[in-house]
């Protein structure tokens, strides 16, 4: 068994969670560095819970891990990974949040603008929409 692949950065691979009423759960991913880390693109970070978990076992290992209705995780496969994450994984993700984040503060501002009224006038919603916009178009310039 000492042969065996033990789970590492860098490592690809597949888990089951299994959950207290014995339901299953399969994931992939590739262990990364947490500032490339990126779930939605299979990509978990070192210093998460589960990961550190995982990290220094092999393949058909179950561990008890409890989050939530998680109990256990069993390892199903482990790989060396050749390819790396890609670079700039981190900043994209930053930037997405960014993006979310304004996203966001639009819709508040436009909400505030359709239920404000005072004798010194209101604001205009589509104006509003219309400034955002010209903005996103200058910072993907």
């Amino acid at each position: 068994m000492s042969d065996e692949l033990k789970i590492t950065e860098g490592a690809r691979v597949e888990i089951e969670l299994v959950a207290q009423d014995k339901s299953r759960e399969k994931l992939k991913f590739i262990l990364v560095p947490d500032d490339a880390a990126d779930f939605d693109k299979g990509l978990l970070g070192i210093g998460t819970p589960l990961a550190q978990t995982i990290v220094g076992h092999a393949a058909n290992e179950t561990l008890e891990y409890k989050r939530g209705d998680i109990v256990a995780v069993k390892i199903l496969s482990v790989e060396a990974n050749a390819e790396s994450p890609a670079p700039g994984a981190g900043e994209q993700r930053e930037e997405s949040l960014r993006r979310a984040r304004d996203k966001a503060e639009l819709a508040s501002m436009v909400s505030f603008a359709l239920t404000f009224d005072s004798k010194w006038g209101d604001y205009d919603p589509e104006q509003i929409v219309k400034q955002y916009e010209e903005n996103e178009k200058k910072d993907d310039a």
